[in-house]
């Protein structure tokens, strides 16, 4: 048992919902981005990290500003790894990133499988690779020990369902809405009905992330069954509002997070 599922079956056990931060590597800077990651690591129970890209394709406007915001600060894949090895220094929580393929195609598969598992990272997501051609990523995760994520969606086919259900590991990444990143005031019902219908085929913790901003939303999830809740755009948001003063962001993103877990 890794990490992942290590803290997943700690959460199960006091029925609590794993909070699931996610921010951009290098967002504002590599220095500030570090202490993010850091303050995360002490108030949530698993860290998710952004490569930063140019063409994020699942993601909305606060993501994508985020992205551009770390790349001309110079943030690269060495970076990102640099990033995550120092917050894995500091702290034991499971690390899983979201990459975009062209990124682990540039490095080559098998060695940024490698490197990521030198860093620390305990699972991988690359939303911009289908089941169906996600082989040599499963391949290389298994080498070296880690878990591939892979997102569901309401337009899942149950056929698509069951070929993901049968090489996910860690948890499955359920998108909580038709569309890209982005906090939103509500969710539909149909969530609760994917988390009930995904439950019923697999014993993997199901996380939830697309437009949580709020503390009723993680309720909402909790109380329909998910084990994880990931809150991305609110977060980044924060940081976006506080970029020229660096103590003040920390702050208010430490008490945003904390009225988030109340």
């Amino acid at each position: 048992m890794n990490r992942i599922s290590e803290k997943f079956s700690e959460a199960k056990k006091i029925k609590k919902i794993a909070f699931m931060p996610f921010f951009v590597a290098g967002d504002p800077d590599f220095k500030t981005s570090v202490e993010i990651g850091k303050l995360f690591a002490s108030l949530a129970e698993i860290l998710e990290i952004g490569f930063p890209y140019s063409d994020p394709l699942a993601d909305g406007p606060t993501i994508q500003a985020a992205d551009n915001r770390a790349l001309k600060k110079g943030i690269n894949t060495d970076k990102v790894f640099k990033l995550a090895s120092e917050i894995r220094a500091h702290s034991e929580i499971p690390i899983s990133i979201l990459v975009y393929a062209n990124l682990v195609y540039q490095r080559g598969i098998e060695n940024f499988y490698r490197d990521a598992k030198k860093a620390g990272v305990d699972g991988i997501l690359i939303p911009d690779v289908p089941v169906e051609e996600a082989s040599p990523f499963i391949k290389a995760s298994e080498s070296c020990g880690i878990d591939q994520i892979f997102m569901v969606t309401q337009t899942t086919t149950p056929a698509r369902l069951k070929k993901i259900l049968s090489f996910a590991k860690g948890y499955i990444y359920i998108v909580s809405v038709l569309g890209v990143t982005g906090a939103r005031s509500s969710f539909s019902g149909e969530v609760t009905k994917l988390i009930r219908k995904i439950k019923a085929k697999t014993s993997l913790p199901l996380a939830v992330g697309f437009g949580i901003s709020e503390r009723k939303h993680i309720k909402e999830l909790e109380l329909s069954g998910a084990d994880g809740a990931i809150v991305g755009s609110a977060l980044v948001k924060v940081i976006e509002e506080n970029i020229d003063n660096k103590k003040e962001l920390l702050k208010k993103l430490g008490k945003f997070v904390s009225k988030l877990k109340e």
